[in-house]
């Protein structure tokens, strides 16, 4: 008698008991197994092979008794597609018209793709093939599984979304958690987008930690790139001056640094690698609060081959400005120009042009923080006793408002004649590359080296033809006949 089989009981049977199977691949060996085989053994990992049955007849529902040959195959779509998996013959033992199998599948045709089996007892193929669906303990969540899709064609947007809810914070505890010995705990690609994101609302978005007991040993968190940027940090937070609660990056240290950059030095282009580079309204703003050891410095700069610090100012405008009531202090200094130079403000009647001597005519408030500022005037006949030095340029000023609505003066030099109530810089000691002549006897007789002096009307004049002169400099170079000039080396007498 030729069997007949009923598809829709065997295969309402096979899909339930799949998903059983599924489940309980080891419950033969769970049953009576002794605990070092036991699935909660660390050791223990879940099988290749799936358990499929079924439940067969003759044309009468008559159930069947005896060996069948059976073979069953693996496709990724209900009709057609491609064989991903074929048991081959198998010999199946069937009795009182139930049967089982194992079916030793290959792990990676598991990666969310919808499968169906198609099966042949007998010599005769059974249609429709009958559809795969998941079960409870799926092979995606093996070691080594893969979890393969489109994100977008799940509602979250998500390929795998775990959550959790647990109000206390434990280093244990985690959505997810990865351990590795010797490679990635968790590894992350993407092509364009992100390889790994994290959001918070009050917490840390992504938070790593090293619990090593050496120091320089381990990193909490490690960022590497090839061609772009290591590590990129963005803040939205409020526009204050400064908002150290919401800045692009932030590190802090207890033993160590806050934030710590090198650059690469290993090549010829070690000069462009710097540790570190800042851009903003404030290229690097710096506060020190620190008031034991390290006297609290808003920065301290070492360099063990070149310059401590390295600074060039855009085009009009000062290199460096140092405020304060020192401005600045220094162990040493080798300065090409050679000269002492002050910021003062023109408080005569008439213009001073680069190059004039000038002469104090008192003290008046800086108009950026009320300190002490000397006030000079070009000189003449009535002033020259107070000679100070050679203008050297205009200064501008500017009122910058900040972000907490506070103001304060900025200068910069600028080019032309400084009129009165306008601020300069002048050489008060040291090399005036430009000082202009008021006397045509200089220009004539004048050599290097030679003194100069000003006379009772406020005339330069070479000081052995003046009797009463005061001594303001020596001549430093040639004289610049077409521009009226000479180069000398301011030292008041």
């Amino acid at each position: 008698m030729k069997p007949k089989l009923l598809f829709p009981r065997i295969f309402a049977a096979a899909a339930a008991l799949l998903l059983l199977g599924g489940l309980g691949a080891y419950w033969p060996t769970l049953a009576g197994a002794d605990s070092s085989e036991s699935i909660l053994a660390p050791e223990a990992t879940i099988g290749d092979a799936i358990t499929f049955q079924g439940y067969l007849t003759d044309e009468n529902d008559v159930p069947l008794s005896g060996n069948y040959t059976m073979r069953f195959q693996i496709y990724n779509a209900q009709s057609g597609g491609a064989l991903l998996w074929d048991s081959g013959n198998i010999n199946i033992v069937v009795n009182d018209g139930l049967f089982e199998t194992r079916l030793g599948i290959t792990t990676d045709i598991f990666n969310g793709e919808a499968l169906w089996v198609a099966q042949t007892i007998g010599g005769e193929l059974l249609t429709p093939r009958q559809e795969i669906l998941p079960a409870p303990m799926a092979h995606t969540l093996r070691p080594g599984a893969i979890v393969k899709g489109t994100a977008n064609a799940v509602s979250n947007n998500y390929l795998l979304d775990v959550q959790m809810n647990n109000n206390t914070f434990s280093f244990n505890r985690g959505a997810i958690s990865g351990q590795s010995t010797t490679g990635n705990a968790i590894y992350g690609l993407a092509e364009n987008g992100r390889a790994i994101y994290g959001q918070t609302e009050n917490g840390y978005a992504v938070y790593g930690f090293d619990g090593g007991s050496s120091a320089n040993q381990g990193y909490a968190g490690y960022f590497y790139s090839t061609n772009g940027i290591g590590v990129y940090g963005y803040s939205g937070g409020n526009r204050t001056h400064p908002n150290i609660l919401a800045p692009g990056v932030y590190g802090q240290s207890n033993q160590g640094v806050g934030v710590y950059g090198r650059g690469d030095t290993s090549n010829s282009y070690s000069f462009y690698n710097e540790g570190g580079y800042f851009e903003g309204g404030k290229g690097l703003y710096a506060l020190g609060t620190d008031s034991s050891g390290e006297l609290g410095y808003g920065a301290r700069i070492f360099s063990s081959q070149y310059r401590g610090m390295y600074v060039q100012g855009a085009s009009g405008y000062f290199d460096a400005y140092f405020g304060g009531n020192t401005g600045i202090s220094t162990n040493g200094i080798i300065d090409r120009s050679a000269s002492s130079q002050s910021l003062v403000i023109n408080l005569g009647e008439t213009a001073i042009e680069p190059g004039d001597l000038v002469a104090m005519v008192g003290i008046t408030l800086s108009p950026e923080n009320d300190q002490p500022m000397l006030a000079v005037a070009k000189i003449d006949a009535n002033n020259r006793n107070a000679v100070i030095g050679a203008a050297k340029e205009a200064v501008s000023t500017e009122t910058i408002t900040l972000e907490d609505g506070s103001e304060y003066i900025d200068f910069a030099p600028a080019a032309g004649v400084i009129a009165p109530n306008s601020y300069l810089v002048i050489i008060t000691d040291g090399l005036a590359p430009a000082v202009n002549v008021t006397s045509l006897a200089l220009v004539a007789e004048g050599a290097i080296g030679d003194k100069v002096a000003l006379s009772a009307n406020g005339q330069m004049e070479l000081s052995n033809g003046v009797a009463d002169g005061i001594v303001v400099g020596k001549v430093a170079g040639p004289i610049d006949d077409g521009n009226g000039t000479v180069p000398m080396f301011i030292d008041i007498d």
